[in-house]
Order: C-alpha cells, then structure tokens, then sequence
C-alpha cells in the first residue's frame, strides 16, 4: 500500500498492510520546539528550515528528512495568514522567542511565554455583555490572503506524493474559544448562571469557525482526506463541564460545526480533545466525529482495551502510541515494550493511527524520542507477519 492508501484503510475501519504513522501532520501531534532541537542535536542536523504550527504551544512541522526517517504516512496542509498577519491560525517561520514575549491572536487574546509555551493575559471579551456581541471587530474567515493560491499549491502536493492530506486545525472549537477569548473562570460563570450570553458567544464562535472552514473547504475540500478540529473539553480525570451541560449547551453547536464541514467535504472529521471525555463519546460520535485524538491514555477511562473493546468499531483513534507525560522516564526498553502494546491491541480491524498522546514535551530528549518512532517503523508490521 501506498502511505495515503494506508492511512485510508485505517481510517475506513479495514485492516491496512501496516499500522499508519504521523508525526507533524497537526499542531497537536507533532514536536515541541525545544524537543525537536533535542532531536535534530541526537541526529547531528543543523539545517533549521522548520516552521511553527501553533504558537501557543511552539509545535513545528518537522524536516521533510525527519517525517522520512519515521515513515509518516501524513503530511499537513493549512491555511494562510490573514492580512492582518495573526499568528494564532497560521504557520510561521521559526522565532526564537524570550521569556515574557507577548504576542495578541486573532479575537485579541493576549499571550504571554512562560518557559515554552504561552499562557493568555488578557482576555478581549471578559467584560462584554451580550448587546457587545454584535459589534465586536471579529476577523474575516473570508479575507482572500487565508486561501491565496491554496488550491494550486495543495493541488500539486496531490499531484507528486502519495501520502494522506491533512487540513490542520485552524481555529479553536467554540468551547475551548470561549475560554482563551473570555476566561475559562469567567466562561465557567456564565454557562451556570448567565446561559443567554454563553450560547450567544458560543454561536458567534461557531459561525467565526464555519466561515473559515467554508473558505478553506470551497478551495481544497475536494483534495484532502482528514480535516482537523480541536475542542478541549476534558481534563485528567473527567470533563471540564458535566455531561449534562455538554449535551444541552455545547454539543447543539459542535452538531451545527461538524454538519458544516460534512457538507463542504468528503474527508473524515478528526476532533482533537485533550483529557478524559470517555463519558460524552457516544455524544461525539453522534455529531459527526469520526477520528478522535490525542487518546490521551493517561486520563481517566482512556485506557485503550477500554477504547478499542467499546467504541472501536464507531471511532478511528489517532494518538496514544507515546505517553508524552511518561516518556522522560523511560529507557529505550520500556518504550519499546509499550509501543508493541500498543499496537498489539489497536491495530486489529483498523481504525487505528499511531501517534504520541500530544506534541512531545521539550524536556524530553533527542535519543528517546528517535527510540519511540523507531520503535513505531520497527514494530508497525508485527500484526500483519
């Protein structure tokens, strides 16, 4: 099979010739920046040629000789820059930036870097009452710099590889977008006690990311085969919100986002979800979603036989071949006994990508994280021997 008809089969439910690989193919399942320095000092390269996928996590698409040596079967595709020039939506060349840097995203959000990554500061709409809403200088998903020569460069990727396209996350989902843009504290106190201005701004938030999805999706939805949204709903031990207020507030609108995008493409829907949201995956797969990432397998309920025995056969899952939060302790053994276990119980009947649990974390070093995809090259045929 070729990567992208490998990658097909996986996420069609059918057993593929060898078990999927990404490494870069998102802003959620790739490297750190300080990680993937460690990588390239361990494999001796000093070329820095790399861009920055997400700003406030410093995750970087890594060289093309890197997603080669690992045998990625996925390379990521993206919207561009606005005129405006934010940073938050698009990728970017590498910036080395200080401790306290400062920069302000796309709704205005301040964010500040502490150690390596970014922490938001100022909050655009933390003060505004529903009658605001209207007026607020929202970004054009429509400006014509995002999509600018989109099509034809897209187009010729297809044209000259075969691997599986991935239209990469763009925008934060309205949950998580509420929380950056508002205050996940004050967010938090108006979905229990002021429920007219968090379905307001969850629904300005939705159609923000239905125009930039309609832009995106009218120029390449014909050529790409996964299209990838975030929306962090848990945390290590549960959801950040109770079921019940997921299903009556948020989920109408994840349905209304996830319709959008089925309407514009025939690619499959990839959430990425940090955290535990075991309790509200039948929800997830009964708005559209197809793919779930990271599998945050350290959380609560997110064990994989758990997974794979339960829900295996309705959703594709992409991650959760690294633990990131354990690989620092690890030695080259331990890594290698988890990956072929990992493997082992996901691989059977499709529906499985490997990838890390998130972007590897910087204090982890080069030589284990060569050990982990390594391992991934080595052991991702053993299913099928």
């Amino acid at each position: 099979m070729t990567p992208r008809e490998r990658v097909l089969a996986a996420i069609n439910h059918k057993e593929p010739d060898m078990v999927p690989i990404d490494i870069g193919a998102t802003q959620c399942s790739s490297l750190t920046l300080t990680a993937n320095d460690n990588l390239k000092r361990f494999l001796k390269i000093e070329r820095e040629t790399e861009v920055i996928t997400c700003p406030l996590t410093e995750s970087i698409l890594p060289l093309e000789e890197i997603l080669l040596l690992f045998e990625a079967d996925c390379r990521m595709v993206s919207m561009k820059a606005p005129k405006s020039g934010g940073k938050a939506f698009a990728k970017y060349k590498i910036e080395r930036t200080p401790e306290g840097h400062e920069f302000t995203d796309d709704l205005g959000t301040i964010w500040k870097k502490c150690q390596h990554d970014y922490a938001p500061i100022h909050y655009p709409f933390s003060d505004l009452t529903k009658a605001d809403l209207d007026s607020y200088p929202w970004p054009d998903p429509y400006d014509s710099a995002r999509v600018e020569n989109l099509r034809e460069e897209i187009k010729a990727l297809r044209e000259n590889c075969d691997y599986a396209l991935v239209a990469d996350i763009m925008i934060g989902g309205p949950f998580e977008q509420a929380c950056r843009s508002r205050g996940t504290e004050q967010f938090f106190v108006d979905l229990a006690s002021d429920e007219d201005f968090a379905v307001a701004f969850l629904e300005k938030l939705t159609d923000l990311a239905m125009g930039m999805w309609d832009a995106q999706l009218s120029a390449i939805g014909d050529l790409v085969d996964v299209v990838c949204q975030g929306d962090d709903l848990g945390m290590q031990t549960g959801l950040q919100i109770s079921p019940d207020m997921y299903r009556r507030i948020v989920k109408p609108f994840h349905k209304k986002l996830f319709s959008f995008i089925k309407s514009k493409t025939k690619a499959k829907l990839w959430l990425h979800s940090c955290g535990s949201v075991y309790t509200i995956l039948p929800d997830l797969i009964e708005v559209g979603v197809d793919i779930l990432n990271p599998v945050q397998t350290s959380a609560k309920y997110m064990d994989l036989p758990r997974l794979k025995k339960e829900f295996g056969k309705e959703v594709v899952f992409w991650g959760g071949g690294i633990d990131i939060q354990k690989l620092p302790g690890m030695d080259e053994r331990q890594i290698d006994e988890h990956v072929k276990y990992v493997i082992d119980i996901m691989a059977p009947g499709g529906g499985y990508v490997f990838a890390a649990t998130h972007n590897i974390l910087p204090e982890t070093s080069g030589e284990k994280i060569h050990a982990s995809y390594m391992s991934a090259v080595k052991n991702r045929s053993r299913r099928y021997l």
